[in-house]
């Protein structure tokens, strides 16, 4: 008899671990496993991480009906800058969009003349001309001259361009132009792919649309040989499994429009996340939350407001501008991998360079010899080295205080004085880091609670949350996997936009917005039912981009839920954005002439929705889980004893006391001297920091 294909398996390849949770339907299982990456071929790492997670389920890859995918392989390519040798093909005169930007210094650079802007994608000697032009209207200026387009293309073949780039002046109010060059480029390139800016980003402002539509066309290759590979090997080790792509949207799409738009798939993995942190605020009644999520290599920064995620269009990745929906996150250097260094003034650094998962923390003994944040945390006695990653990696405690006590020996302290200034430095730099995202922008961080997972994430969430005074730390279940939770989580997404140009809101037809929406839902429908989506399990969100007229920038707001779009509908727009104008920026001068510039929509597939297991009570003594005591480094107190409990052994309601040690599979939880840990029905940990903050239950 055959098996029925039901589990879904989500995979996250970070810098350093790739990560895998499974989701049985059947019975609401929920189990996670955890492999190294492979950098030199990420595939393998994920058939590795996959194998791990059945292995622990005791299930078949005969019963996997779909893995969901997010992965760094297109942010890699722009760090790393290995994407495509690429074309821009653009209107006569606007060659040197890319350089000339907006003519503003990098944030890092305005005091510091070392750091500038990052250099183009696109040398000049392969940004090409065509003669066109369309005016701001979208009325043809001058012609397309098809001969200009053909030379372009020859010029392109003799240099050996793997992609091209087709970005003309005002293409998102009339799409004919840049369409035929298309054409020509594909009959004289056949194979090469071409990426329309009319197609990737239809929207106002030449410089963003430049960029957004070059980086999809430099990630094109690269993306489409990766998903093409590890699509493959998937179907050689899981049958006919379905292979989904998480997007920076946080929501999932096929295989073939990830390859149509590779673009969208850049930084997928830490957007899972954030989509994770939201689900889990909701599921406790915290609708206020900073996600962080600590793992390898980086230190991942993502804001949930009113229970949801905040998506923006006003992004950018390494530097350079891209115009796609995508959640809002701010990554730094800052992992369990992060290397410590003395930099030329005596001065204790870490991060942000990361020995990776090749070869890895010096106590991984894999070759690495330099210290890291990890061996930082083994030398203070925050790991144990026979439980790490479930028991499955052993790590050499010797060769951790190896590479701490060469530095120790550089900036003349003791190996332990060395180990807990490389956690005060690490931590201060993710406080740095959360302060960006939410101090700096007006937002009260006093207000939320700090959700910490990552591989990394508990041993340092009570510090970060004392130091920030925020509410709580919170320690969601399955920690160390807990991005690819947010993949299980998410559903299906596809992003639609028309470009208005500013029309004035008291001048437009309501009619007329309401046909351009619905033209949207069509696309949408169609592209959902490609996925297997039909209507039942279909959804919308219509948005419109709003700003003051005058003004270079717009805020985004939701369209009140009423259908079809009305002048009593477009008021109560209009004073959605009052209020959210003068909560941004404090003042709101009421009769200001409003525009809208763009109309949105976001089309979503409802996955089969996935809850958290709830652990019976049994019990309040968390002695039961206690397994041992040893000696733990706090940073208030020095080494103390300290108890070390199994976390799969506590139970709902059971206080855990500091100071203590929570370890599972894939994360410890820090609890420290004063402090305490309440367990919820789901085993999430709370570390109360401001009183005031009840705990909830999964019932909430």
């Amino acid at each position: 008899m055959r098996m029925q294909r039901s589990l879904r398996l989500a995979v996250d390849v970070g810098g350093t671990f790739t990560d895998v949770t499974l989701f049985d339907p059947a019975d609401g299982r929920l189990l996670s496993g955890k492999a190294p990456t492979t950098p030199r071929d990420r595939a393998l790492g994920v058939l590795d991480a996959i194998g791990v997670a059945l292995e622990h389920a005791g299930e078949s890859p005969a019963r996997v009906a779909e893995v969901v995918h997010g992965s760094t392989t297109g942010t890699n390519a722009l760090i790393e800058r290995t994407g495509a040798r690429v074309g821009l093909l653009t209107t006569e005169g606007f060659r040197d969009v890319l350089e000339i930007g907006r003519i503003m210094r990098p944030d890092a650079g305005l005091y510091d003349f070392s750091v500038d802007l990052p250099l183009p994608l696109v040398p000049r000697h392969l940004r090409l001309e065509a003669r066109e032009r369309l005016d701001a209207q979208g009325e043809v200026l001058v012609p397309l001259d098809e001969r200009s387009v053909v030379e372009a293309a020859e010029a392109f073949a003799r240099e050996g361009v793997q992609a091209i780039a087709v970005c003309f002046l005002f293409s998102f109010l009339d799409p004919s132009h840049e369409e035929a060059a298309g054409r020509i480029l594909a009959r004289h390139l056949p194979g090469v792919p071409i990426s329309l800016s009319c197609r990737i980003c239809p929207e106002i402002r030449e410089y963003e649309r430049s960029s957004t539509t070059v980086m999809d066309a430099y990630l094109s290759p690269v993306m489409s040989a990766y998903l093409d590979s590890l699509q493959a090997r998937l179907r050689e080790a899981l049958g006919d499994a379905r292979l989904s792509v998480i997007q920076a949207n946080g929501g999932s799409t096929s295989v073939a429009a990830a390859r149509r738009r590779p673009v969208t798939t850049v930084n997928s993995g830490p957007a899972g996340g954030v989509v994770a942190a939201a689900f889990y605020g909701r599921r406790h009644g915290r609708d206020r939350l900073v996600s962080v999520d600590m793992g390898g290599t980086s230190f991942d920064i993502g804001l949930v407001e009113n229970g949801d995620c905040a998506v923006t269009t006003e992004g950018s990745f390494q530097g350079l501008p891209v115009r796609i929906p995508i959640i809002d996150l701010h990554i730094i250097g800052a992992g369990g991998g992060s290397i410590a260094w003395r930099d030329p003034g005596g001065a204790l650094q870490v991060g942000p360079q990361s020995a990776g998962a090749e070869p890895g923390p010096a106590c991984y003994g894999r070759g690495g010899t330099r210290p890291t944040v990890t061996d930082a945390n083994l030398v203070l006695g925050r790991l144990s080295a026979g439980y790490f990653n479930g028991g499955r990696m052993q790590l050499d405690p010797e060769a951790a205080r190896r590479a701490v006590g060469a530095l120790a020996t550089e900036l003349g302290m003791s190996v332990e004085d060395t180990a807990l200034g490389i956690v005060r430095v690490v931590n201060a730099n993710m406080v740095k880091g959360i302060a960006a995202v939410t101090i700096l922008r007006g937002i009260d961080v006093r207000d939320f609670s700090l959700l910490s997972f990552g591989g990394a994430g508990g041993v340092h969430a009570a510090d970060l949350a004392r130091t920030l005074s925020m509410r709580e730390a919170i320690v969601p279940p399955l920690p160390g996997t807990f991005s690819a939770v947010g993949l299980l989580v998410t559903d299906t997404r596809h992003d639609y936009v028309v470009a208005l140009g500013g029309a004035r809101a008291g001048e437009v037809d309501p009619a007329a917005l309401e046909s351009a929406y619905l033209d949207m839902e069509r696309q949408a429908r169609a592209d959902l039912a490609e996925e297997g989506f039909g209507d039942a399990r279909t959804g919308f969100v219509r948005i419109a981009d709003l700003k003051v007229a005058g003004q270079t920038y717009e805020l985004s707001l939701p369209l009140p839920d009423a259908r079809p779009v009305t002048a009593a509908g477009l008021e109560a727009l209009l004073d959605a954005f009052a209020r959210l104008y003068r909560e941004r920026y404090a003042f709101f001068f009421a009769g200001e002439p409003i525009e809208i510039v763009n109309l949105r929509l976001a089309g979503f597939g409802r996955n089969q929705p996935v809850e958290l297991p709830v652990a019976g009570r049994d019990g309040s003594d968390p002695a039961v889980a206690r397994k041992e005591v040893r000696r733990v480094c706090f940073e208030s107190v020095g080494f103390v004893e300290t108890g070390i409990y199994e976390r799969s052994r506590l139970r709902p309601g059971m206080v855990v006391a500091g100071p203590a040690l929570i370890e599972e599979q894939t994360s410890s939880t820090l609890v420290p001297p004063g402090s305490r840990a309440e367990v919820l029905d789901d085993l999430g940990l709370v570390i109360p920091i401001g009183e005031s903050q009840p705990t909830g239950s999964a019932s909430a």
